[in-house]
């Protein structure tokens, strides 16, 4: 069911989503160019940025309003667990202050990702976001982002469809000032109406 879902958002994004943009700045032209009244015309405006913006705005990556509850601003809900991702370490214990691996992988070669957001949580509260990601500034899909501190969580950016990434590994620093038990959790879209919200790794203990 959510591969006919998939579909539908490819149209929307490849098709319904440019065939809009350009109607609505045709429209804008059509404004300007018949000379309308201004507080009609900057009225009129505002609707046609604001429809444009939407239809365009979250395949740059999550907003800093998914930062604590992880959930998209999509005009669909998220899809029920168990998600075909797992999220897995590349070790369960790492000192303070040094880095290690997380990696996101669809568990069959058609689970690909097109967006996330990923950050390490403290399992303590699970609302505590810790230490920073490691992600060069040419990756084809992702990127960091501020979440209360820079670079403390990854997101998607703008991407072609043939970038989507069956499996996906960020480097992650442990901070150096806490010890204690962390779990990464990340939102994972297969597309924009298809996605999973709050998946966890097993717990990684942060040491001295």
């Amino acid at each position: 069911m959510y591969k006919l879902k998939g579909c539908i958002a490819w149209w929307w994004q490849q098709i319904i989503q440019p065939v809009t943009a350009l109607a609505t700045y045709a429209r804008l032209y059509t404004l300007i160019r018949n000379k309308e009244n201004p507080v009609k015309m900057f009225a009129k405006l505002i609707v046609v940025v604001a429809f444009v913006v939407y239809a365009n705005g979250y395949s740059i990556g999550a907003p800093e309003s998914a930062c604590i509850d992880m959930i998209p601003r999509h005009p669909v809900s998220a899809k029920d667990p168990p998600a075909p991702y797992t999220i897995t370490t590349s070790t369960d214990v790492v000192k303070a202050g040094t880095p290690m691996k997380v990696t996101i992988s669809g568990k069959t070669p058609s689970d690909t990702i097109k967006g996330i957001l990923l950050q390490a949580r403290e399992v303590s509260d699970n609302v505590n976001i810790l230490g920073k990601f490691i992600v060069p500034a040419d990756h084809p899909m992702a990127q960091t982002m501020n979440c209360g501190q820079p670079d403390n969580a990854v997101t998607h950016k703008k991407h072609e469809p043939e970038l989507d990434q069956r499996t996906i590994t960020f480097t992650w620093m442990a901070p150096s000032d806490f010890t204690g038990a962390i779990k990464f959790r990340a939102t994972i879209a297969y597309d924009g109406a298809v996605f999973w919200v709050g998946e966890e790794s097993p717990v990684v203990k942060v040491i001295n």
